[in-house]
């Protein structure tokens, strides 16, 4: 979109009727904003587009003609429901475009929730961040919002007890029935079946005080009296009781600015360095753009395009026997073909589809696999470790997509998987910096400017031998390059030697 001078604050993008996207522009303004990268793939036929301010005025308001397909945007999943790109660009069913009563039952949800938290765990909890806005301002949810937020207060004295709190919580939380998602060292998401089969989630994060701060998980750090957080007070959310800060008014300023009574569905708090650097080095991030993978690797599961032609290589030249570690296995083509050729296969993926989207296949498992939580590589490694026959560990297009800690966990699971020997198989992608930049405007996660004498040495640190190598010279100057180049492709076949003694 260009504007004809520099614009600034929030706007509100309408397809028809349907609110598709909201975005702002900070100060000094922006003439051009592009579409992101999530709406685009529904930018397909026409539309009669509106822009329109936060404010209510309208600043275009025309038929915008897309593409040559004789038909208008729609923008709904797969269960029918409406979509929206979020202030984070994400994709997201807001709650007014949800079936009545959905909100009724995520307040159940959370009521449950608490009720663990302080019955069974021993911590203060409350609703908070946009549940505590919606209920501030009309004692319900806010129908741009997608899930709903709930705060503890740790009283424990260090980050690493603060953890060990959370997995505690984790622990109690399933053992009440719950199905979650660890998101860090301080932050959990209970997921929840609904009745239109979309599913919904609740966030639950925590807070403490420390250094005369109040910490709220990732987003604040600032000083707040306790007196201002305790006692908590209720609350009236959706027909329901639930708890809320002493102070609701404060807690919110903080998060939202003083207008926070304003509604604006494009408001991001943005914390600054201190605040994200503090947390990240403390708790970790365990679902490091894990959003984006999960997108990928359900877009490639929905085509099912087959084998790539580096997986039948493999499987050609694997012995009878050999079971498959395919690592960072994406929309699961390749493991599904290494199974399918008589292979006992693993398929392990940060971001799995959905078990619905893979056909069923003897000898294939799938397991979830986290590089960002060094508890996941070593238990998975531990567990692979104790297999008595031959092993290989498979992975394609995956180095280049984790950051360099992920890499490290990468070749420490490779080195104990193959504690009895074995060999790994790599293909991967080199990108320049500059394709690095342009790539980050399409469909994926984030990739990083590896090749392949990173992995010469990260092989030879954990006593492999590079056995072959295709492409290598050219990886490396497409890495070198200054310049937008394709991604040059090479692959790597390295044996490790069996180890002396076995796993217990």
């Amino acid at each position: 979109m260009h504007f004809p001078a520099a614009f600034t604050g929030s706007a509100d993008v309408f397809f028809g009727d349907h609110r598709g996207w909201s975005f702002s522009a900070e100060k000094p303004g922006k003439t051009d904003v592009s579409w992101p990268k999530r709406l685009r793939p529904f930018l397909n036929g026409w539309s009669d587009v509106r822009v329109v301010t936060a404010e209510g005025k309208t600043l275009f308001a025309n038929r915008v003609v897309f593409t040559d397909d004789d038909s208008p945007v729609t923008m709904r999943d797969q269960h029918g429901l409406p979509l929206i790109v979020d202030k984070w660009g994400l994709l997201q069913r807001p709650f007014d475009t949800r079936p009545e009563g959905l909100l009724g039952l995520l307040a159940d949800e959370s009521l449950r929730i608490i009720d663990v938290l302080e019955n069974v765990c021993g911590v203060r909890a409350w609703i908070s961040f946009g549940t505590l806005l919606g209920a501030a301002r009309q004692g319900k949810g806010i129908g741009h919002d997608s899930d709903v937020d709930l705060c503890y207060l740790s009283e424990k004295a260090t980050p690493a007890q603060m953890q060990r709190e959370l997995w505690e919580i984790a622990r109690a939380l399933r053992a009440a029935g719950m199905r979650l998602q660890m998101r860090t060292g301080s932050f959990l998401t209970v997921q929840l079946d609904t009745p239109d089969g979309a599913g919904a989630g609740i966030d639950v994060y925590t807070t403490f005080f420390f250094d005369g701060n109040f910490y709220e998980t990732a987003t604040v750090r600032t000083p707040v009296a306790r007196d201002e957080l305790l006692p908590l007070k209720p609350m009236e959310f959706e027909g329901r009781t639930l708890p809320a800060p002493a102070d609701h008014a404060k807690i919110l300023e903080i998060s939202y600015g003083p207008n926070w009574r304003v509604p604006d569905p494009s408001f991001r708090h943005q914390p600054g360095p201190e605040v994200e650097q503090r947390f990240d080095g403390w708790f970790g991030k365990f679902w490091r753009q894990r959003r984006e993978w999960q997108a990928f690797n359900r877009e490639g599961a929905s085509r099912r395009p087959g084998p790539s032609a580096f997986a039948q290589d493999v499987a050609a030249r694997l012995a009878p026997g050999t079971r498959v570690l395919d690592i960072g296995t994406g929309a699961g083509d390749d493991a599904l073909h290494f199974a399918g050729s008589g292979f006992q296969t693993v398929a392990f993926d940060y971001a799995l589809p959905a078990r619905r989207a893979w056909p069923e296949v003897a000898g294939l498992s799938r397991v979830t696999l986290n590089f960002y939580d060094l508890r996941d590589v070593m238990s998975r490694g531990a567990l692979v470790s104790r297999h008595e026959g031959e092993q290989a560990v498979y992975a394609r297009q995956l180095l280049e997509a984790l950051a360099p800690v992920g890499r490290d966990q990468f070749w420490a699971l490779a080195a104990m998987a193959l504690r009895r020997g074995g060999t790994i198989h790599l293909e991967s992608q080199a990108w320049s910096r500059p394709s690095i930049g342009r790539r980050g405007e399409e469909l994926g996660g984030r990739v990083w400017p590896t090749g392949p004498e990173d992995a010469r040495r990260a092989a030879q640190a954990i006593g492999g031998v590079v056995r072959s190598e295709d492409g290598t010279a050219e990886a490396e100057r497409t890495i070198e390059a200054r310049s937008v180049l394709p991604p040059a492709t090479w692959r790597m076949t390295i044996d490790i030697p069996a180890r002396g003694g076995h796993p217990a």
